[in-house]
């Protein structure tokens, strides 16, 4: 990729469009602090290019986070440049893989700044380590393992071994029941604002006219990212 490759892939999608009046204009001149994330623009033209290729919109980073361009690139290289075996052995190869790995690891204390007082281990996915966690937890007679009712199902699977060794099994609400009452009051007494009620006046109102012109315009990605 040469100087000008680089720079169009790095070049905010508004820019891009500048030459096409677009819904996403007319969105900016009414919520101009909008632009002011559009340095994400550049990051996701440079690093996540299929989004905006396939028309993806992806918001499970929860769940599962999009690797950038230059990590497969450098990796890849990595592996390329590289002799590596299996870590924990005295051969060329396995003591420099363990070298990257316990390099990994110092970077992920370093990170929480943890060092010197906890150890990283690397398991498998996020069920792996709270697997770990739950056969590692003194759980005992006469404790309680107290979880909240919206969980990931693995920390639910935790529940399990404190069973196990004989703790009680708590689920707490999300809200208190004041806090539940006070938001239903409120609920209750909060006046809509005023709306058309004819369909020939909704259809013409503001609001459903910059909904069809965004639909219109196949615009749908974040901060300052448009999918067209």
């Amino acid at each position: 990729m040469d100087a000008d490759q680089l720079k169009a892939t790095q070049t905010p999608l508004k820019q891009r469009y500048r030459d096409e009046p677009t819904a996403f204009d007319e969105f900016l001149k009414t919520f101009p602090e909008y632009e002011r994330t559009c340095h994400l623009d550049a990051l996701r033209a440079s690093e996540y290019r299929r989004l905006d290729a396939q028309r993806h919109v992806y918001l499970d980073y929860t769940g599962g986070a999009l690797h950038a361009e230059s990590q497969i690139r450098e990796h890849a290289a990595l592996l390329n440049d590289r002799v590596l075996g299996n870590p924990h052995s005295v051969s060329p190869t396995s003591a420099g893989m363990t070298d990257l790995v316990e390099s990994a690891r110092r970077a992920v204390l370093a990170w929480f700044n943890a060092e010197g007082e906890y150890t990283a281990v690397f398991t498998q996915n996020a069920t792996a380590a709270l697997k770990h966690v739950g056969e590692s937890y003194p759980f005992a007679s006469g404790g309680r393992f107290l979880l909240t009712v919206d969980n990931h199902n693995s920390v639910n699977g935790i529940r399990e071994f404190a069973r196990a060794k004989g703790a009680s099994v708590a689920y707490a609400p999300l809200t208190t029941p004041e806090q539940a009452a006070k938001e239903e009051a409120a609920a209750k007494s909060t006046v809509a604002p005023s709306e058309p009620t004819s369909p020939d006046a909704a259809a013409t109102s503001p609001a459903s006219h910059a909904a069809a012109s965004v639909s219109a315009n196949g615009l749908g990605s974040s901060a300052c990212g448009v999918t067209r």
